[in-house]
């Protein structure tokens, strides 16, 4: 889902700050490596990684000026990576291992510290036998205009892309409201205290219920 196709709701930030006046494209792309999504492995003790991509191809981390910077456009896709073992298969599996481990030692119970050893045992080998899943979402940013695109409204995806954003770019997003349109138009202090006491009316009334 995204810029080039599938839904067209997204949500839309305000950039605040300012960019790099010497070579503008060069320095953002720098940045934009230094965050790209790193690889999750069977290695990591992270469950879950995040990071940007290429948005024409969500596997591409090799980041050129002519795959970000599309007109006066930057785009890019902001990807998380998760191992996810199913839970009524980590638990069958885990089962039998403790089966197998009570029938190996000759005992009837086993504790806490050992079940949890045979999980992380039994975790490890199911990721063996699977792929991490993969989420992406589309950002389209104009920064002329100040503007940012991006295409989720999860609560949790749009707060982990907004801290990578600040921390790639040095920048703010500010969720888009008509107060914050508003102050970027250049609207006077008294305007904008007047907008801010307006309160929300209907366009047409609601019927009555019968």
């Amino acid at each position: 889902m995204g810029v080039f196709n599938g839904n067209l709701s997204y949500a839309r930030y305000f950039v605040e700050g300012d960019l790099p006046e010497e070579e503008f494209r060069e320095t953002l792309l720098k940045r934009i490596q230094q965050y790209a999504i790193p690889e999750l492995t069977l290695d990591n003790e992270d469950e879950e990684v995040s990071g940007w991509a290429c948005i024409e191809d969500l596997l591409d981390v090799d980041f050129e000026i002519e795959k970000v910077f599309q007109l006066e456009y930057i785009l890019l896709s902001f990807r998380i990576d998760r191992w996810k073992v199913p839970p009524t298969l980590l638990k069958a599996h885990l089962l039998k291992a403790e089966r197998q481990f009570l029938l190996e030692n000759d005992r009837e119970k086993i504790t806490k510290r050992e079940r949890d050893l045979l999980k992380e045992q039994v975790k490890l080998s199911l990721k063996k036998q699977l792929l991490p899943s993969l989420s992406v979402y589309d950002l389209c940013w104009h920064p002329d205009q100040k503007v940012l695109r991006f295409w989720s409204h999860s609560a949790r995806v749009n707060e982990y892309m907004v801290e990578l954003f600040e921390k790639t770019f040095g920048l703010s997003l500010v969720p888009f409201s008509a107060y914050t349109w508003a102050e970027t138009l250049g609207l006077s202090e008294d305007d904008l205290l007047k907008m801010a006491d307006l309160e929300s009316e209907p366009y047409a009334e609601l019927p009555e219920d019968e």
